[in-house]
């Protein structure tokens, strides 16, 4: 949904101040163009197979992207909170393998249509050293995350998504995470049968509560600790 009301964006842009990723001349440009989406959860912000049509900054809650392979597979590759950049590779033309984007949280984008930015987007200095900048972070979680797969086992790989999962506000206020243990396992790198029985572990060690699909951090300290001496091996 669109929020079109003047308070209520103006409001939205002060309190993200996205201002700081262009050129003074560029923002002054743009920000009469600029549109504020707000998803619900379970929303596409990309549907199955189509390009994003803007780029968008997330502000605010939690998306995952997922890949749908040749053969039909779906698989999810990255989460992805504030402030992060969708539709990046898109501006710059590169069109990757056909993917969905969808919330995991309520959302809040702010988003430019690509005929509205692209030329003043791709010739201001500050925005394309922000973009790198962007690029580059992504690209460096996409490598850890792959190198804790090959490295690590699923016990430290889980501790560690729920201690990141619980800090990035993807907990609700009684620190309860839904999270689909089919998603979940797929971004882990392993079998839904393997993760279930991980989390029975962490369930019986009290470590972490499990009620349906959603789970909550008992022992944080463990959990930390864990993680603590992932990093350190």
């Amino acid at each position: 949904m669109e929020i079109t009301d003047k308070k209520q964006k103006d409001t939205i842009l002060k309190k993200y101040c996205i201002e700081r990723f262009f050129s003074t001349a560029v923002w002054q440009a743009l920000k009469g163009g600029l549109e504020i989406h707000s998803f619900r959860k379970g929303e596409y912000i990309c549907e199955d197979r189509k390009s994003p049509r803007r780029l968008y900054f997330l502000v605010k809650g939690r998306v995952k992207l997922s890949m749908i392979h040749l053969d039909g597979n779906i698989t999810v590759a990255q989460y992805f909170e504030p402030i992060s950049l969708l539709g990046e590779l898109e501006l710059l033309g590169i069109h990757r393998q056909a993917q969905t984007i969808q919330t995991v949280t309520d959302v809040i984008c702010i988003g430019l249509p690509f005929d509205v930015c692209e030329s003043i987007l791709l010739s201001d200095s500050v925005f394309l050293q922000n973009l790198s900048r962007f690029l580059a972070e992504k690209m460096l979680r996409g490598m850890e995350r792959l190198a804790a797969t090959q490295s690590y086992c699923l016990e430290d790989r889980l501790a560690a998504y729920l201690l990141e999962a619980e800090e990035e506000n993807a907990a609700d206020m009684d620190g309860w995470m839904k999270t689909r243990l089919t998603d979940l396992a797929q971004y882990l790198g392993c079998s839904y049968r393997h993760l279930s029985r991980v989390i029975a572990q962490f369930v019986q060690a009290g470590l972490i509560e499990k009620e349906r699909v959603r789970l909550r951090i008992s022992n944080k300290a463990a959990l930390q600790q864990r993680v603590e001496q992932m990093e350190t091996e």
